[in-house]
């Protein structure tokens, strides 16, 4: 994949079941260094302090996969605003998991635009890329940019 030209952020990130498999079958050399207040939280816990950064490293590679992911959706937000010519770039992605979706924030003509994202819209783009899912993504974009008006300029 190409550089992405714009930044990505992601909050609210949970492991995955193969997040934590893989921590757990780290080696050790492989595991992150433990600040005082992660060694406190640990011990507070009743638990080691491997356990304690194994979870750690579930949420680095949850938060890895996130970010990878953002890139994805991103690349395909680009080709989308690539039609409507310079005037439109995206500028950031949030991953917002709390709220269950992808923010958007896109430079147009008329001001910053910030576009919501769920969750499942961005998974099936992002895992299928049919037609239909990148078709739902367009018109999602489209018509947050400029409405039905610009949605039709391009149909």
């Amino acid at each position: 994949m190409a550089a992405p030209h714009f930044n990505i952020f992601v909050s609210g990130v949970t492991g995955s079941v193969e997040d934590w498999q893989r921590a757990m079958n780290a080696p050790k050399t492989e595991l992150p260094k433990l600040n005082d207040e992660q060694k406190e939280v640990a011990r507070r816990m009743g638990i080691s302090e491997e356990e304690y950064a194994r979870s750690v490293l579930v949420g680095q590679y949850g938060e890895n996969r996130q970010l990878q992911r953002g890139k994805a959706i991103g690349l395909r937000i680009e080709e989308i605003l690539e039609v409507l010519g310079k005037a439109y770039a995206l500028e950031a992605l949030i991953r917002e998991g709390a709220r269950e979706r992808w923010v958007a924030r896109i430079n147009a003509p008329a001001g910053p635009k910030n576009v919501a994202i769920s969750l499942d819209l961005a998974d099936d783009v992002i895992d299928s890329g049919t037609v239909q899912d990148l078709e739902r993504l367009r018109v999602l974009i489209l018509q947050a940019l400029g409405g039905t008006e610009l949605l039709g300029s391009l149909q």
